[in-house]
């Protein structure tokens, strides 16, 4: 015989697979129910799966014995369930390598909140396994969809922007093929501590002549990021040339990037 929350768990009506998450915290037989939870981790309702979630931390953190219904839950044949079990193992201690293939595989959902997830928590895992920053920049350079790609350039951005991998990482991915990867790279550049001349030199060049103008846009606030945090990174022409931008750019939303820039740069030297 079943038990009455587990099957509450598969009712049709996604407010009552919700509250039976919430109801399994605090029945006696809670450990019982890992399984259960660990099923609903993959309910097409994100608050489902969010309380589903929610309820396994809960019952994890009380009393144990989740673990294994979780690792049962990452061999499970639907990638949101994976990812479910990545996600709520993560909340349960600090994310390690047996989570990275769940991860990397949710760079690629069709969900964007499921997306920058998996990136925060490949980030959290870089900065305790070395592993993964290895990894990041493969994905960024040959990642099988854009997608994956630039989800790997930002998650880059917060992991190692001082690593001079990242700088040349992120010079290739703005030669990129797809828009949207090229993009990234540029907003990413703008957080690189220490950069080599190279980015500096492509940003302006960016700037200067990139056809695409959301690209010159998000270049012209980059070099503003880059002159206030290592102002000699930045090139002497770039001032003038955001200048120019400033007062003279065809594009109003580029003036308006350029003026920000130049305030960033002026803030940084008052004199």
């Amino acid at each position: 015989m079943s038990h009455p929350i587990a099957e509450r768990l598969t009712n049709p009506d996604p407010g009552e697979r919700r509250a039976a998450c919430a109801a399994a915290v605090d029945d006696p037989s809670a450990v019982l129910l890992a399984d259960a939870l660990a099923a609903a981790l993959g309910d097409p309702v994100k608050a489902v799966a969010r309380a589903a979630s929610d309820a396994l931390v809960a019952i994890g953190r009380r009393d144990g014995g989740v673990e294994e219904a979780l690792r049962r839950a990452l061999r499970s044949d639907e990638p949101s369930r994976r990812f479910g079990a990545a996600f709520t193992a993560a909340r349960l201690d600090p994310p390690g390598p047996r989570l990275l293939p769940a991860l990397v595989e949710a760079l690629a959902s069709p969900d964007g909140d499921v997306r920058w997830s998996a990136a925060r928590l490949l980030v959290e895992a870089g900065r305790v396994h070395g592993d993964v920053l290895p990894l990041l920049v493969g994905l960024a350079r040959a990642g099988e969809s854009p997608v994956v790609r630039r989800m790997a350039t930002f998650a880059l951005r917060e992991l190692a922007p001082e690593r001079p991998e990242a700088a040349e990482v992120l010079l290739a991915a703005a030669r990129d093929v797809d828009l949207h990867v090229r993009r990234a790279a540029t907003t990413a550049m703008a957080s690189l501590q220490g950069p080599p001349p190279a980015i500096a030199q492509h940003l302006l060049a960016a700037l200067r002549s990139d056809p695409d103008a959301a690209t010159q846009r998000l270049a012209a606030l980059a070099l503003g990021e880059i002159g206030a945090s290592a102002p000699a990174a930045l090139p002497t022409e770039a001032p003038a040339l955001l200048e120019s931008a400033a007062a003279e750019g065809e594009d109003v939303d580029l003036r308006r990037a350029a003026q920000r820039a130049l305030a960033r740069l002026r803030a940084e030297r008052p004199g």
